[in-house]
């Protein structure tokens, strides 16, 4: 009986102990607006980016109790910008050197192997301006006008200020369109948001009000060149590429006899009077407004433009389909050339090599620094490819320079003159899986 009553005790605290005891739950971390780390002074007025375009109305399923099976309500995305704070950002703060090693062992049998370097983190730089002197910028988007570039040309704004860690309120204005009524609206909104630069990604209609209206902020416009507007003043930088100067370049790779297609647009009509300017004798031009055109008809015996150098001033697919039905057909130019409207990786995927085996391509877009090109990435969008995207980016490097009196270097090489971005264009050819820059 001595012997039986100390062990039941023991085995009834035993598995008291066992069941009470639990496994900590895993950690879950929280998520914070990293926008919510600003100083107080520049919190106040702090929104969030929740009201950037697709956001508003997006539902979350919450788990039911009941075994009934309901389907979600189908929310349909409103893509379009509302004239709101985008972002009103403050940069990560600079972080010290981070040394993380393992501790020395007292065993002397540890090889050396075992041992882990030291590893030293780089840190942060310290941001070039505080929250009491963000850069305030403001890109005016005329969406029904410009389309996608209304979103992408923002988020190239805002991947330049991310990767230059500054303190920066960044708001868009859209107008809609390019009503006069709609623009002035945009510039009074502006104005009275005391914003000091503005980017603007219009056509040349939207470009000739902004100039007649704006004469005391420094305003990029990414989209055009400044041949392409009456008249502007100093404060009004533009970005747009230079086709005369790529089709000149072409232009030393064609021979005697040119061709030309276009496919009806202001910029063909634009890029086709550029090529009689460069070239003496055009000896055949031809509009194909749609990839459904007959190019067997169009093809079949066309013997003239066998050993004749063709601009190709359209559009991707229409270029494409061209190239492959010329080859299809049996008919041999001596030159297959293009301005930047093809300078697309999609070409080498929707041609075969041997259609493009005769093509020169004109590009003004050069390397941008690696960690941008991933920002940009993030957002969906490139600024390898996209001369209006990398343009604009352009754009947000020379005003922040400006900002800070020049007294920064600037991460783009392109040099400003006469209020033009000057590019450095260079011929390539579409190789078999990349683009070749020519001799």
């Amino acid at each position: 009986m001595k012997f039986w009553l100390p062990l039941t005790i023991s085995l009834f605290i035993f598995a008291g102990c066992t069941t009470t005891s639990q496994t900590p739950e895993p950690y879950k971390p929280s998520t914070y607006n990293l926008s919510s780390s600003a100083k107080k002074g520049a919190a106040i007025n702090q929104k969030s980016t929740a009201t950037y375009p697709g956001s508003e109305n997006q539902v979350i399923a919450k788990p039911s109790t009941s075994t009934k099976v309901v389907d979600a309500p189908v929310v349909m995305e409103d893509t379009t910008i509302k004239s709101t704070t985008l972002a009103m950002a403050t940069p990560t703060p600079p972080s010290p050197s981070v040394e993380t090693s393992q501790a020395p062992s007292t065993d002397t049998s540890v090889s050396q192997d075992a041992i882990v370097t030291p590893v030293l983190a780089a840190p942060m730089p310290k941001p070039l301006n505080d929250d009491s002197t963000m850069i305030k910028i403001a890109v005016l988007v005329p969406q029904k006008t410009i389309k996608k570039y209304a979103i992408t040309s923002v988020n190239s704004v805002i991947s330049y200020l991310l990767y230059k860690n500054y303190y920066f309120d960044l708001n868009v204005f859209n107008s809609g369109d390019e009503r006069e009524e709609s623009i002035a609206k945009a510039l009074a909104d502006i104005q009275a948001g005391g914003y000091n630069y503005i980017i603007a990604p219009v056509t040349a209609d939207g470009a000739n009000i902004i100039a007649s209206r704006v004469t005391d902020t420094l305003v990029f416009i990414p989209t055009l060149h400044r041949a392409n507007v009456r008249s502007a003043g100093s404060n009004i930088i533009f970005g747009g590429i230079d086709y005369d100067q790529q089709i000149a370049l072409l232009a030393e790779k064609a021979n005697e006899r040119v061709g030309t297609f276009e496919d009806g647009s202001s910029l063909s009509y634009q890029l086709n009077a550029l090529v009689k300017k460069n070239n003496n004798r055009v000896v055949y031009e031809k509009r194909v407004d749609s990839p459904k055109t007959n190019f067997k008809q169009l093809f079949k015996g066309n013997s003239v433009l066998n050993n004749t150098s063709l601009y190709l001033n359209t559009q991707l697919v229409t270029s494409s389909l061209i190239a492959s039905q010329l080859r299809a057909n049996d008919i041999h130019p001596y030159m297959l050339l293009s301005t930047q409207v093809n300078y697309n990786p999609l070409l080498l995927t929707l041609t075969q090599y041997e259609d493009r085996d005769h093509m020169y391509i004109a590009n003004s877009i050069q390397k941008a620094p690696p960690a941008l090109e991933e920002i940009n990435t993030m957002f969906g969008h490139d600024i390898v490819y996209d001369w209006v995207n990398y343009s604009t980016s352009i754009g947000a490097d020379y005003l922040c320079q400006q900002f800070f009196d020049g007294k920064i270097a600037r991460s783009f090489k392109e040099t400003i003159s006469s209020n033009q971005v000057v590019y450095n264009t260079s011929l390539y050819q579409p190789g078999r899986s990349e683009f070749i820059r020519g001799n």
